[in-house]
């Protein structure tokens, strides 16, 4: 409570982001009104408009050029004048700095959830110089954030490093699943693979690809149920379909589109594995423990996912699926074929994915360090 009694005003900002993204709006946003604060979200969206959804209150913009965007984003979020401002990605840290000055109560937290400084490197459409003036522009804005936020979070130990580094602790709030979000397993599934979130080279939808058409001949009712769009970034549209043409697999590939979050976790529940094949060479994918490693595992689903460091510990420990090189896809291949060929072992690493869940990866866990956080800066 603030000292007018009132609720605490929360403001969640991204210029990155859909203000719909799901680890922002389904947990951190819902959790924090359902504890009893004034919660809103500026991000993001089909249209510019303001309303209410899950006791949420949701402030849109649509994309703008960069700059632009950004005082957008900033204006509309300074004129909900809150109490406490969750800076979601480096541009919304330095508003909530500016807001800072102008009102010394206001608390500002930086939430870290993707490696920025690297994602300003690995930015293959701009110069080398770009990048680099990029990266430093970010990294100071982060060493600011050790000194001057009230606190940081992050979403694992990897890419916290960088902050203990300078001596600062951040508060680590996983990309754990809501537990009550969680789709039922169903006694039998399909021979059918997903992929969800952004269809992009730097993801492997293109090796996913080509290690698919032997699958195909191999077993042609399979199917890879694609849960996402394409990244308007990156040319992959057009060669993706190109190839699956040419490689008939158009009855196996089928394209779903962005789906709700609920909807999401619906058309996982026949489908056998998910995949999870980020590329190495994006430090910023490298050090991520994505939110659909734990969405697929407490669906029900196994993995057949890149060995990386924060994703081939969990996957071991729950033995819940199969670790791949996602550079190779011969490695793709045969764990598809794999899970294919015994999908009685396929269902029993998909049980056991979703029993770590139950019992160790899910949002009340993270919901935890959130709340206790807000209940020291409430003071």
């Amino acid at each position: 409570m603030s000292q007018s009694g009132q609720p605490l005003r929360v403001c969640l900002s991204t210029t990155s982001h859909p203000a719909r993204y799901s680890r922002f709006l389904d947990r951190e946003a819902v959790s924090l009104a359902r504890a009893g604060y004034d919660v809103r979200i500026v991000g993001l969206g089909d249209r510019d408009e303001v309303r209410s959804e899950s006791g949420v209150r949701l402030i849109t913009k649509t994309q703008r050029p960069k700059p632009e965007l950004i005082r957008t984003i900033a204006r509309a979020a300074a004129g909900e004048s809150c109490d406490i401002y969750q800076c979601l990605d480096p541009w919304t840290l330095r508003a909530g700095f500016a807001l800072k000055r102008r009102r010394p109560d206001t608390r500002v937290v930086y939430e870290s959830s993707e490696w920025f400084p690297r994602m300003r490197l690995d930015r293959k459409d701009q110069s080398l110089m770009v990048r680099w003036l990029g990266w430093l522009a970010v990294t100071r804005l982060e060493s600011r954030a050790c000194r001057d936020a009230d606190a940081i979070i992050e979403t694992n130990l990897t890419r916290a490093a960088r902050f203990m580094k300078q001596g600062c602790t951040p508060v680590l709030v996983p990309n754990y699943p809501p537990l009550d979000l969680l789709s039922e397993p169903v006694p039998e599934r399909k021979p059918w693979f997903a992929w969800t979130g952004l269809i992009s080279k730097p993801r492997g939808f293109e090796l996913l690809l080509e290690a698919f058409s032997p699958v195909v001949r191999r077993f042609p009712e399979v199917k890879v149920k694609v849960i996402g769009g394409f990244d308007p970034r990156d040319d992959i549209e057009g060669r993706a379909r190109q190839y699956i043409r040419a490689e008939k697999m158009e009855p196996n590939v089928e394209f779903l589109g962005s789906l709700p979050y609920a909807a999401m976790f619906e058309a996982l529940r026949p489908c056998l594995a998910g995949l999870i094949l980020f590329q190495p060479e994006r430090g910023n994918d490298f050090t991520g423990q994505p939110n659909k490693l734990f969405e697929f595992m407490g669906s029900g689903l196994a993995v057949i996912a890149s060995d990386f460091p924060e994703i081939g510990p969990v996957v071991r420990q729950a033995d819940s699926g199969w670790l791949v090189d996602p550079k190779e896809p011969d490695s793709i291949g045969a764990a598809m074929i794999a899970a294919l060929s015994d999908p009685g072992l396929c269902r029993n690493r998909g049980e056991a994915g979703r029993k770590a869940v139950l019992a160790r990866y899910h949002w009340r866990i993270a919901e935890k360090a959130l709340l206790d956080l807000y209940a020291g800066l409430a003071r």
